[in-house]
């Protein structure tokens, strides 16, 4: 569909805004300025985290409903990551104490999560609206960028 069709069918677009295809062909899906949204951890995850800058989870969205969580730890005294991704269809059961920690139940595994703050994280996950979770790392997040937030302190992975 050239623009002028979508022009035809849904009406003239605004004027001084660039179309879709210049857009995308920019690489500037925000046509030139800058993005107002803050960056979300997990575009940070996808080329290795952002120093400074820590989210206990996230949401990134797509065109239809969300399907997996990647579930991201670190190997031990290392900025190695470690994880798992589960999809959402699999996720049978969300188990809690307090604020404190989750346990989500898979048919093969248990991920427990264990840290502070954890209600919104619980929340997000019975909407489906949680794409990443990882573990804080002192070894790549400062104390004080994790303040006041959820905080995933350990994750661990029960495999009966």
């Amino acid at each position: 569909m050239s623009d002028e069709d979508f022009d035809s069918v849904f009406g003239r677009r605004m004027e001084g805004r660039p179309n879709f295809s210049d857009r995308v062909a920019r690489g500037d899906a925000f046509g030139g300025r800058i993005d107002p949204r803050p960056v979300l951890a997990a575009e940070a995850a996808s080329t290795g985290p952002e120093p400074g800058v820590y989210k206990a989870f996230g949401f990134m969205p797509a065109g239809n409903l969300n399907q997996a969580c990647e579930v991201r730890r670190w190997l031990d005294g290392t900025d190695v990551p470690e994880g798992t991704v589960f999809f959402y269809r699999l996720l049978m059961q969300i188990g809690f104490t307090g604020e404190d920690e989750l346990r989500l139940m898979l048919p093969d595994t248990i991920i427990v999560l264990t840290g502070h703050k954890l209600d919104p994280l619980r929340q997000a996950l019975i909407r489906q609206q949680v794409t990443f979770m990882q573990q804080f790392n002192r070894r790549i997040w400062n104390a004080q960028s994790a303040h006041g937030e959820a905080l995933i302190e350990h994750i661990e992975l029960i495999r009966p």
